[in-house]
């Protein structure tokens, strides 16, 4: 028999890769509440992590292509 933490667990994984693979059949899952099911609580919980990854992902790559700031030295000791 399956301890509560290794339900939890699997519900965590099968909810991330939910999300990955198949991200409209893990949300109407998950909008059938269930919090009384320790495995559904860590499907919603895998579904909300992959969620939060894809977002900060998103905010890495805002970061990394954002304006370049004007280089006050480029043109430094020249005379316009």
């Amino acid at each position: 028999m399956e301890t509560q933490e290794q339900q939890y667990l699997k519900g965590f994984n099968h909810g991330y890769l939910l999300a990955i693979h198949e991200p409209e059949l893990v949300k109407s899952i998950v909008a059938n509440k269930n919090e009384h099911n320790i495995y559904f609580k860590g499907l919603v919980l895998g579904k909300q992590e992959y969620d939060m990854e894809k977002i900060r992902g998103r905010l890495k790559g805002l970061n990394r292509n954002e304006i370049p700031r004007k280089d006050i030295t480029k043109n430094k000791g020249k005379e316009r």
